[in-house]
């Protein structure tokens, strides 16, 4: 058990006065992780570098759903393509319709997480991520990671984890 008092992301302090197990402080920090995704995504963003805005964005969709996961006491390790039916499976007895949303993010996320990144073949073209990710796709990457976001910290704060 570990009791919480420390400084975290963005400078906030966080006194929860309560001791919290191996689980949540991985929830925790992988929330925070989920955070700072967020904000190199917006940057990338910003820079109108489309691709590694959809990488960062998925990558903080992965560590949110990560930090769900772990707040359950189930360990996350080499997940790849099998975090929606991990989550699923994590979550089947307490499921809640926001739920829904948050698999259908994840899947969304599994056409663009390679395509973002790397040189692919594309009706017979291959193409650079430059020419597949459009600042349309890399935007609404990001609301769909914001969406993730809050879905997620208010699930992690009902349980007094953040």
């Amino acid at each position: 058990m570990l009791f919480y008092e420390e400084r975290c992301w963005g400078g906030l302090v966080y006194n929860l006065g309560f001791s919290m197990t191996f689980f949540e402080e991985y929830a925790r920090r992988f929330f925070f992780e989920a955070r700072k995704g967020m904000e190199r995504a917006r940057k990338a963003f910003r820079d109108e570098d489309y691709p590694d805005a959809v990488f960062h964005a998925q990558q903080c969709v992965e560590k949110a759903v990560e930090a769900m996961i772990e707040s359950r006491r189930e360990y996350v390790y080499n997940h790849g393509p099998r975090l929606a039916s991990i989550f699923s499976r994590v979550f089947k007895d307490d499921w809640s319709e926001e739920f829904d949303d948050v698999v259908d993010i994840i899947g969304w996320f599994s056409e663009y997480y390679t395509r973002s990144r790397y040189p692919f073949q594309y009706r017979g073209k291959v193409i650079s991520p430059d020419e597949f990710i459009t600042e349309d796709i890399a935007r609404d990457a990001l609301n769909k990671a914001v969406k993730v976001l809050k879905i997620v910290e208010g699930y992690l704060r009902e349980r007094k984890i953040l």
